[in-house]
C-alpha cells in the first residue's frame, strides 16, 4: 500500500509540480553560474526526476542522489555525490535536524535554511531566505 501511495505521489508531482520558494529559479540561475549545484534528498526514487520534469530546473544541477536509488542514508549520499563529482569544499543547505546531522556525517559545513520545515541548534551558516545564499556565497 505504501509503495502505491508513493507512486501516486510521484505521478502527481510530475503532473502538478510543487510550490517553489519565492525567487528559487533566479537564485539557482545565479548560483549555478558560480558553483556546481547538486540535490541530495530523502525522497523516494523518481521524485527528483518528477520535480525536474515539471519545473524544468535540471539545467541548474549537475547530479542528484536519494535513498530510493542507493539505499544509503542522506549523509552517505552526500559523500557519494562528493566522491562522484570530486568536490573539494562543498556545503549542504537544509532545514531539518536530519540535514544538519547528514552534513556532519559527510564532514562538511551546514547552511541552515531557517524558513524551512525544521529547527536546528548547530549550523555553520544561517539563511532566512533563498536570497541570503547569494550574499554568503
Amino acid at each position: 500500500m505504501l509503495n502505491k501511495c508513493g507512486e501516486a505521489e510521484r505521478v502527481l508531482l510530475e503532473q502538478k509540480g510543487g510550490q517553489l520558494y519565492e525567487q528559487l529559479e533566479e537564485v539557482l540561475e545565479s548560483l549555478s553560474q558560480k558553483y556546481k549545484l547538486f540535490i541530495v534528498s530523502n525522497c523516494q526514487e523518481g521524485y527528483i526526476e518528477a520535480f525536474y520534469k515539471y519545473h524544468q530546473l535540471e539545467t541548474h544541477f549537475l547530479d542528484y542522489e536519494n535513498p530510493g536509488r542507493t539505499g544509503l542514508t542522506k549523509g552517505e549520499n552526500i559523500k557519494l555525490i562528493m566522491e562522484r563529482n570530486q568536490l573539494e569544499s562543498p556545503v549542504y543547505v537544509g532545514d531539518t535536524l536530519g540535514d544538519q546531522q547528514a552534513a556532519k556525517v559527510a564532514g562538511i559545513p551546514f547552511v541552515y535554511a531557517s524558513y524551512g520545515f525544521g529547527e536546528v541548534e548547530e549550523h555553520d551558516y544561517i539563511i532566512h531566505s533563498l536570497n541570503d545564499l547569494q550574499e554568503i556565497f
